[in-house]
């Protein structure tokens, strides 16, 4: 299936991540980053003052899944690429998937990142993802 992202005239094909992300609203219905229908949607369309859990899960499995509840919080998701051994012939490029909640008020934030390995390191504050063996 083509995964279509619609800005204004125009139509960009966007393509499937390992991890996608998904929302569920207050109400229970759910946004995800790539909709059964073949939507492509950005970060920036969640109605963040309606999400009562964010989501990630894997692309070929939604069971495969981490939640977390986010209600009253802001969430955040971005990518980290890392290039392994770069002095190497053997270069290797990975993605790291970063995603978690900081409170407005206090500034109380959780970090969550998923691995190339998929496990999962969880943080209260942005780390140095390199030093984790990759």
């Amino acid at each position: 299936m083509k995964y279509i992202f619609k800005k204004e005239n125009e139509e960009i094909e966007a393509t499937p991540e390992r991890w996608c992300w998904g929302v569920v609203y207050k109400d229970q219905t759910t946004l995800h980053q790539f909709q059964d229908d073949g939507t492509f949607h950005q970060f920036g369309e969640i109605k963040q003052d309606e999400v009562e859990m964010f989501v990630m899960h894997k692309f070929d499995n939604r069971d495969e899944r981490i939640d977390i509840v986010t209600e009253g919080k802001q969430i955040f998701h971005f990518y980290r690429n890392i290039v392994l051994d770069m002095l190497t012939p053997d270069e290797r490029k990975v993605r790291v998937y970063v995603f978690g909640w900081k409170d407005k008020e206090t500034g109380q934030a959780t970090y969550n990142y998923i691995l190339p390995d998929n496990r999962l390191v969880v943080a209260d504050h942005d780390i140095d993802i390199s030093k984790f063996n990759i």
